[in-house]
């Protein structure tokens, strides 16, 4: 429940979004980083900056796991909520 300014309680009702894309685009943004410093490890580790890779790597594949989840649960709700249809004539 959520009450307005006015008083009023309104049930809350989900976003029509279900995140797929966003966290796709963002877990690519992490592999192409992980592959774009791959090539200078040797740079990185005598400077002291080897947890970049780590970082990208990790983002990586928490990335992963977030496709996954994020796609359960876009598919949990479209089984549940059927399509809203608009009925203007």
């Amino acid at each position: 429940m959520r009450v307005s300014a006015t008083g009023e309680r309104r049930q809350l009702e989900p976003l029509p979004y279900d995140g797929v894309l966003s966290v796709t685009v963002g877990t690519v943004l992490w592999f192409v980083g992980l592959v774009v410093m791959l090539p200078f490890w040797d740079d990185l580790r005598d400077a002291g900056h080897l947890w970049l890779i780590a970082t990208a790597a990790v983002g990586s594949v928490l990335g992963l796991a977030g496709i996954w989840s994020t796609t359960r649960r876009r598919n949990r709700l479209r089984q549940r909520v059927p399509p809203a249809h608009d009925s203007q004539a």
